[in-house]
């Protein structure tokens, strides 16, 4: 059964790291764009025979975005990121620190929110554009793996059960974030999350343990209330130690294994103000559910390890500036 968590979304800014299959500190570029060089030299070019980078890169992602919003979406803003963190940690002791590192050193620390958020938002969009499928619908059906057919088939669920879950869930965000599949380390167990803003799916890190939404709490109030000493009115109170204890484990053995991009930038230049609905359609029937598979197999081969492919690891690795692309 896919079920939806009681933990409010905005409080999962946690992230794990693989780090061990992060490249050597001495490389010279956080991240980069190139095409490969014997891209103009392709008079027909077949998409069975291209990768992702070349095809994303000439067509935009067959079915679903235009070569524009690719360019804009993913190379410029990815490279805009990188530029951010760049300049943010320029002669400090994080300038040869990874993005995915920096997120998890700075979700929890108000004056570094903004590399937070940027390495945030590197990794997200990374991961969403890595599940998408280079070849048009037309000459490869869309059908998922025997492992997640095995998930479905434990859940009791269909594809279509699935479909109709998730993009109803999307279509209902209100606001800029993304949409995750979460697969737990045991079989079956899917559950569907939602993450505003830069809030982050992945369990490990800091976990804020909460419920609450900050962002609709009076701060005024909360500093009277801990200056005259009711922070610790009953054993569940709001700034008890209890209440924070009573949302732990929340998906905690939890890993992201597909997700949607929800933030307006991205699907606003092809579908237009009133077009999140055509966009979610189209962006399930552009799934790469190979990529899904193999999530789903490195996470139950490894028993909850990070999940995150080697496209991620190899992109978001340590050091101020590093090459990068879409395998």
């Amino acid at each position: 059964m896919i079920t939806r968590p009681l933990t409010r979304p905005q409080s999962l800014l946690r992230f794990a790291v693989n780090h061990t299959s992060c490249a050597s500190r001495s490389q010279s570029q956080r991240w980069a764009h190139s095409v490969p060089e014997d891209w103009n030299q392709r008079k027909i070019p077949t998409f069975q025979n291209l990768k992702k980078p070349q095809v994303f890169a000439k067509y935009g992602v067959p079915g679903f975005l235009s070569k524009e919003t690719f360019e804009q979406t993913y190379e410029q803003y990815i490279k805009y990121l990188a530029d951010q963190l760049n300049e943010f940690t320029a002669g400090t002791a994080d300038e040869f620190t990874s993005a995915a590192d920096l997120h998890d050193q700075c979700s929890h620390l108000p004056a570094r929110a903004a590399l937070y958020n940027h390495a945030a938002m590197a990794l997200h969009t990374q991961f969403f554009f890595e599940s998408l499928s280079h070849i048009p619908t037309s000459m490869q059906p869309r059908e998922p793996g025997i492992l997640m057919q095995n998930n479905l088939k434990e859940d009791n669920i269909s594809l279509e059960q699935l479909r109709t879950e998730f993009l109803e869930t999307a279509e209902a965000m209100f606001g800029n974030g993304f949409v995750w599949l979460m697969k737990p380390k045991s079989l079956g167990g899917l559950t569907i999350l939602a993450t505003y803003n830069a809030g982050s799916p992945w369990s490990r890190g800091s976990p804020r343990r909460d419920n609450r939404d900050m962002a609709n709490h009076d701060f005024r109030q909360i500093t009277r209330d801990i200056q005259e000493g009711n922070q610790n009115a009953g054993a569940y109170g709001n700034h008890s130690h209890n209440r924070a204890l009573h949302y732990e484990g929340t998906l905690q053995d939890a890993e992201p294994i597909l997700c949607v991009n929800m933030w307006q930038h991205q699907w606003l230049p092809d579908y237009g103000m009133f077009g999140r609905k055509a966009y979610l359609k189209a962006w399930w029937d552009t799934i790469d559910w190979q990529v899904v598979e193999n999530k789903i197999s490195l996470f139950e081969i490894n028993e909850g390890s990070r999940s995150r492919s080697n496209n991620i690891t190899s992109v978001l690795e340590t050091a101020s500036r590093r090459q990068h692309s879409l395998r």
